[in-house]
């Protein structure tokens, strides 16, 4: 029997036996990240690829899931903690495998640098490259992560604004982020002619999952009915449709 055909056995024993209700609304905190969560400041509906992917996800299960934003120190602790089910757009940690379960990748980024348009940035293929600049990147994320890994002396700050700021108006050579939400923040700043965005090109692309806290009633079958209402998007063509809508160039 594929693994496939197995975890759905599984799943609908689950649901079956009420562990996981379909009448349950779980819901998933974030923190805006275009164009993977588009949070409107208006409070009108929070979408973006990854937003509408789970919830395609869960929705091909029967299982209706809600998101609502909450500062990213907030949605870490209240994980931590079991209080809530969990967040959108989070990538693997080592330190995160203790209280998270992560679903199957939902998206990819990939790493880049944002800079001024006049700086030379042709040899920079790979993170090493950056300890030869100025760089800065937002306090917490990921992204931050992998300089301190590396070992990669760096600015942090505390949002996204401020760090464009940083590189726009202060002697800092790059901004370390994803590529996605790199151009889509200049082109709703209207920086582009200023500022510009590089793919590292030799950085492999970092998944995405759905995190989910290990302490919220049920977790383990929401990661089990989040794998399969994913597989099922992706078989149906649903996955490519929300990837497409977003991804046009029109878009970004």
């Amino acid at each position: 029997m594929s693994k496939f055909l197995t975890s759905l056995m599984i799943f609908l024993m689950l649901l079956f036996s009420g562990l996981v209700k379909a009448n349950d609304v779980y819901t998933f905190y974030v923190v805006d990240y275009p164009p993977y969560i588009v949070v409107p400041n208006d409070d009108s509906t929070i979408h973006g690829i990854d937003v509408e992917v789970v919830k395609a996800a869960f929705d091909s299960q029967q299982i209706e899931v809600k998101f609502e934003r909450l500062p990213w120190k907030r949605i870490i602790k209240s994980m931590q903690e079991g209080r809530i089910a969990g967040t959108v757009s989070c990538s693997k940690r080592e330190l995160r495998s203790n209280f998270m379960y992560f679903s199957n990748p939902i998206s990819h980024v990939s790493r880049a640098i944002l800079s001024k348009k006049n700086l030379d940035t042709g040899s920079i293929h790979t993170l090493s490259d950056l300890n030869r600049y100025s760089v800065v990147t937002v306090n917490g994320w990921g992204m931050q992560k992998e300089l301190i890994n590396s070992d990669i002396k760096h600015r942090s700050s505390p949002d996204l604004a401020s760090a464009l700021k940083a590189v726009r108006y202060r002697e800092v050579d790059v901004l370390y982020m994803a590529q996605y939400p790199a151009i889509y923040y200049l082109k709703k700043l209207g920086m582009q002619a200023e500022l510009k965005v590089s793919k590292l090109q030799g950085e492999e692309p970092l998944p995405l999952h759905l995190c989910i806290s290990q302490k919220f009633p049920n977790s383990e079958h929401l990661k089990h009915a989040m794998d399969i209402g994913l597989r099922t998007i992706k078989a149906n063509g649903l996955y490519d449709d929300i990837v497409t809508k977003y991804l046009r160039a029109s878009d970004i």
